[in-house]
């Protein structure tokens, strides 16, 4: 990923970036796939082709999603749909056999919340709030097709854990309501990674090292010099920078596969 001049992002308004204090980890990842200029330029193209909806495509799945999301949008507005291959939060199911009411999933009641996309083959489900997500996949007609008794799949032993997570979620949502504050926890290191991506827009906007150390780290950075009689913030400034430069080139994807949640 390269830094983009005349970029899209003001690094400097702090309030612009506040709303991932509460983002999962699948959001931290689509605000770095956004500001690929590869991936900007495949999703104009391809939204501009379709009308501006989003559809499946294979170009998509290069970056990893199921179809296009518009590079516009921020958190909390986008609803990306990540592949199973790079997301290990996806939860495989499948439409049942007859059950009681109750034992019924019906996305009507989560309308609001759901996004759906139906490839060939496969429908691809998302319940978001624009902060936390829940993501399933099924065969065709298993969240479309009307209230269903659902099967999940889970098995194995590294695999199971996540989808066993999202499993808790998604019955947790289905019988609140909402998104459970337990289940989805604020990330820890959330104000970290904001810094980190203030810190590589800071780098497309033309922003010099100096620069990003005085807006993001210490006022101090600003005085003649800095380096020398600031160096543990230099120092910080770096390892800011690198970390950045890290995840945009790609670092970004293992937001979607570290352990998550609780």
């Amino acid at each position: 990923m390269e830094a983009e001049r005349g970029s899209w992002f003001d690094w400097r308004d702090g309030a612009a970036y506040a709303p991932l204090l509460r983002a999962d980890r699948s959001l931290f990842a689509w605000e770095w796939l956004r500001r690929d200029g590869d991936y900007r330029a495949a999703a104009e193209a391809a939204l501009e082709g379709a009308g501006g909806e989003p559809r499946d495509d294979l170009a998509a799945a290069v970056f990893g999603l199921i179809a296009f999301e518009d590079p516009r949008l921020p958190v909390p507005h986008a609803r990306p749909l990540w592949r199973a291959d790079v997301h290990a939060l996806v939860l495989p199911a499948a439409r049942g056999e007859g059950a009681s009411v109750a034992d019924q999933f019906d996305l009507c009641r989560l309308a609001h919340f759901g996004r759906l996309i139906a490839t060939e083959g496969a429908e691809h489900l998302l319940l978001s709030d624009g902060l936390r997500s829940i993501r399933l996949d099924s065969p065709p007609g298993a969240f479309s097709g009307g209230p269903a008794c659902l099967r999940y799949v889970v098995e194995g032993l590294a695999a199971a854990a996540p989808r066993l997570l999202t499993l808790r979620r998604f019955l947790a949502l289905c019988g609140s309501g909402h998104f459970s504050r337990l289940l989805h926890p604020d990330e820890p290191r959330a104000r970290r990674w904001i810094l980190m991506l203030r810190a590589w827009d800071g780098l497309a906007a033309g922003a010099g090292q100096r620069e990003i150390a005085g807006e993001l780290l210490s006022r101090s950075a600003s005085s003649p010099r800095w380096r020398d009689r600031e160096s543990s913030v230099r120092s910080q400034a770096q390892r800011l920078v690198k970390s950045a430069c890290a995840i945009a080139s790609g670092g970004y994807r293992a937001f979607l596969t570290a352990k998550q949640g609780r």
